[in-house]
């Protein structure tokens, strides 16, 4: 009973689990080689997921790319991924 009442709640989660990503092309610069990432820290202090936050990671000046990732799992999950020089 214990096993069917776990995989009930382990069905149960995958069914509300979804992912979103979204990529951008902000400027007419190229990729680059850096790369700077920004994520959303729930239980942390840090929950500053800006293009600026995620440059200042990378030392970026100059972007590229810009990509922004969310994951459902029941609590939202959020990564900011920038590309430049």
């Amino acid at each position: 009973m214990k096993k069917l009442r776990f995989l009930a709640f382990a069905g149960s989660c995958l069914f509300f689990t979804s992912c979103v990503t979204c990529t951008y092309m902000v400027t007419d610069n190229p990729v680059g080689t850096k790369k700077g990432v920004a994520k959303l820290a729930l239980f942390g202090v840090d929950k500053d997921i800006s293009l600026e936050k995620a440059c200042k990671n990378g030392e970026i000046t100059k972007i590229g790319t810009v990509e922004v990732r969310t994951t459902y799992f029941i609590i939202p999950f959020v990564k900011t991924t920038v590309t430049g020089e």
